[in-house]
């Protein structure tokens, strides 16, 4: 049977010489993975970017008229809070796509949100809060502290310099993330211990792929994956940090890590794709949060996770394509 593919991505906004267009320039080498992917499958495609004219991406959406859409859209027009407003378009054209639902893209962008669904269900996350501004701090949580944008994605927005050991320098960045990202800032404690990535392919019942973790090879505080660890080659942090999959991990650790994981993704209904990221500290594994529709570029942690599992990538992609059209199917019954 022949089938029509849409790879959809939003087009890098920002200026190309900011740093935060390294992330946003990241879809970039999804897109070519996906199309490369297609090809083995044998399958037709059309690559449409969402550029700064939503009217004429929906235009171009409807004039493919596509069997089924990859949606790598993480955003739209530099702003990642839109990226549930794309998935919400496509369901209103009435075209299949892979990846998670509007609701679960809102959930789970909002990280207030997400730990209050943890939180109510059970699930290990950090103690935190989410600040309008410093007025609103009422001084529980204990110290060191994380602070990031309560509504990014990418890292974007943590560096070394959101972990704070005072209330002084918690005033500083809570004032700047709420100034220069024009949202709150989600301030959460502090977990030393080993990160952790659980991916999973599927929706009611996922298939979890092997656990990945992030190796940091510095010795001072804090150990995270801030976005110059994850996007800028050369520097301090991306060279000090390395993934290992899979994750070196006693049985009852494991089963705790599994367990945490599941129910996070489970807990905001993602489907298809997805990635939860733990923070371990002893026998207790502190969900940060869950990432649907996270890179799939051929570097990425999530592909690496498919690499331990042996699943080919272009096979890889045919599942999400077909769940995709499953639900299509039993939508229009």
């Amino acid at each position: 049977m022949s089938m029509k593919v849409a790879i959809l991505y939003n087009a890098p906004a920002g200026k190309p010489d900011s740093i935060e267009y390294l992330s946003e320039a990241g879809v970039l080498e999804e897109v070519e993975a996906v199309r490369l992917a297609l090809e083995r499958l044998d399958l037709k495609y059309d690559i449409i970017p969402l550029r700064d004219d939503i009217i004429e991406f929906a235009r171009a959406v409807k004039n493919c008229n596509p069997d089924v859409a990859v949606n790598l859209c993480e955003g739209a027009f530099g702003y990642s809070m839109y990226e549930m407003n794309v998935a919400a378009l496509l369901e209103l054209l009435g075209v299949p796509y892979t990846g998670a639902d509007p609701l679960t893209l809102a959930l789970a962008r909002d990280k207030g949100l997400s730990k209050d669904i943890f939180r109510a269900k059970g699930i290990p996350t950090p103690e935190y809060r989410v600040l309008n501004s410093i007025l609103d701090w009422d001084s529980k949580l204990s110290f060191p502290l994380i602070v990031k944008p309560v509504a990014e994605d990418a890292s974007i927005g943590l560096t070394r310099r959101n972990f704070v050991r005072c209330f002084d320098e918690l005033k500083d960045i809570v004032e700047y993330i709420v100034v220069r990202y024009g949202q709150p800032a989600l301030v959460e404690e502090y977990i030393a211990g080993r990160e952790l990535n659980v991916a999973f392919i599927g929706g009611e019942e996922p298939v979890m792929l092997p656990i990945s973790e992030i190796v940091f090879e510095f010795e001072e505080e804090p150990r995270i994956v801030d976005y110059y660890a994850k996007w800028v080659k050369g520097s301090y942090e991306y060279e000090r940090t390395r993934p290992l999959c899979p994750a070196p991990l006693d049985e009852g650790v494991r089963v705790r890590v599994e367990d945490a994981a599941r129910r996070a993704y489970k807990a905001l209904k993602c489907r298809d794709y997805g990635r939860v990221d733990i923070r371990l500290r002893g026998m207790v594994p502190y969900v940060l949060e869950v990432n649907p529709n996270p890179d799939i570029s051929l570097d990425s942690g999530f592909v690496r996770s498919l690499n331990a599992a042996g699943i080919r990538y272009e096979d890889f992609i045919a599942r999400i394509i077909s769940y995709a059209l499953d639900r299509s199917r039993k939508f229009n019954k």
